[in-house]
């Protein structure tokens, strides 16, 4: 996720650090041969800017 977010949304790391630590979503899920993954998500309304007044 750091790395997606420092890539692909121009962020420092330690922006996207604290960006994860307080608006990402973790799942857990279980492949088929047993190993378990993790997946982390940030809803894209994070990423909208406010309208402009």
């Amino acid at each position: 996720m750091i790395d997606f977010l420092v890539t692909e949304k121009r962020l420092t790391r330690d922006e996207a650090y604290m960006l994860s630590s307080v608006a990402a979503d973790l799942q857990i899920t279980q492949l088929v041969d047993g190993n378990k993954g993790v997946h982390a998500m940030i809803p894209k309304a994070v990423f909208v800017s406010p309208p402009r007044k």
